[in-house]
Formats: C-alpha cells, structure tokens, sequence
C-alpha cells in the first residue's frame, strides 16, 4: 500500500511564465541594483558577464556530480574574482533575495495544484517535498507565496542539504523523518532524471508528470528512464495515488 508521497515544486506544483533569457538579465540586473544600493563599488559589464558566467558553470556543475553548493557561493565568488572586499552577509542575502523576486514573479500554480493536494491529503497520505534549488529562502519564500507549505511535512531542499535528486541520499532526510519504507512511497515529478531516477534508487514508485515532457533532458532519456507512471497534470497523479492508496505494490 501506498503511505507518502514526495513532491518535486518547479514544473510539477507551479510553472514559469516568462521568458528565461528576459527574466534572468532582469534578475541579475536587480542583484547589481540592490549591492550598489547598498555601497559595493561594481562595474556593471563587468559584474553581469562574470555573474552570468558563474551561474551557467554552477548549473553545469551540478548537473554533473548532484552538489549544492549555493547560490550564497557563487555570489561570493564572483565578488571575488571582481576585487570586491568581504561584504557582510545580510548584504548578500539582501542581494540574493532581491535576484530571486524577480524569478519569484514568474513562478505561479497550476490551476489545479491545491485541489491535487487537497485530494492527497483527504485520503490520509502523509506529504513531503524534496526540491532541487541552489538557494533555501527562494522556496520557502514562494512556498509562503502560494500556500503551500502547510501540505508538507518535511520540506527538503538541496541547497539546505547540500545534495540534489538523483542521488538517493537527498531522500534520506524524509525517510528519516518519517520511518516509513521506501516501498511505501511514492516520487511525483516533471524531471526524468532527478525525480524519477532518484525515486527508483530510491525504491519508490514514480509518477512522471510531463509539463516539462520537450525539454532537452527529459527529451534525452525518454525510453531509457521508465515511470511507473505518466500523467499530463497534477490533478491526474492525484487521482492515480489515491487509486494506489490500498493497492499492494506489484
């Protein structure tokens, strides 16, 4: 029988509206904005082309050996690289935080995620989320925003763990936390690789949610990573977990 689900956030509870190209230069644009604001001495080609140069080789990175190491540290480290002198960290965050509203803007729910989770819910499945992220107050921020926190119980986040999905450790702070089987437990998820892959190392089943079914990733491994599952929307992985409620596994 099934006791759990684990969530994924981006693309599975909410979408992204905008433009990512536009949205980024205007993300990076407020960062330099605010650190300016706050007295840092930047030269403005200088800071955007070596920000935007970080980020690209930190999402490389990370793809590659599942690390999170921050956004806080690649901030810091284009700081840096710019003869910028240590900067205190409420700057930083501040910094941080107002790069993130400008993402955070974008980022709204799929017209169906409350009921989904309200159906969940309803049908006694405890429910955690497990997301990939390079900075901790981004996600809870829009957990906050959306109204969402209060369905899961724990939230786990890579940049608060320091490891990302596929890897399996990044589910152990749930499965701790709960003491339930992975057996038990199902991974919800628009991401081949990191929510289905990671789900099946796991030993969980897998829901594939296809919001994202033409990015370049998901395209890639189509027929090499199998789901237990494949469902177009949230509401359907909700009406197929609580059809799994009191099935036994097969």
């Amino acid at each position: 029988m099934i006791r759990g689900v684990i969530l994924d956030y981006g693309s599975t509870l909410i979408t992204f509206d905008g433009d990512v190209t536009v949205v980024r230069a205007r993300a990076h644009r407020a960062m330099l904005d605010t650190l300016c604001g706050a007295g840092v001495t930047l030269r403005e080609r200088s800071f955007l082309r070596r920000l935007a140069g970080k980020f690209t080789a930190y999402d490389r990175k990370r793809a590659i050996d599942n690390l999170e190491t921050t956004a806080l540290s690649v901030l810091t480290s284009v700081l840096e690289e710019e003869k910028v002198p240590p900067q205190p960290i409420t700057i930083l965050r501040r910094a941080l935080r107002s790069m993130y509203e400008v993402y955070e803007a974008h980022w709204i729910l799929f017209p169906d995620s409350i009921a989904a989770l309200e159906k969940i819910r309803a049908a006694g499945l405890r429910m955690a989320m497990l997301s990939n992220a390079s900075d901790e107050e981004n996600v809870r921020r829009m957990l906050d925003n959306h109204k969402l926190k209060y369905f899961f119980d724990p939230v786990v986040i890579s940049a608060a763990i320091g490891i990302r999905k596929p890897d399996r450790r990044a589910f152990q702070p749930i499965l701790g936390a709960w003491g339930i089987p992975a057996g038990q437990l199902v991974m919800v998820g628009d991401r081949l690789e990191a929510d289905i892959l990671g789900g099946k190392q796991a030993g969980m089943r897998t829901i594939w949610l296809t919001t994202e079914i033409h990015a370049p990733a998901n395209r890639k491994l189509r027929g090499k990573i199998a789901p237990d599952a494949q469902v177009k929307t949230i509401g359907e992985a909700a009406a197929l977990l609580v059809h799994w409620k009191d099935q036994p596994q097969p």
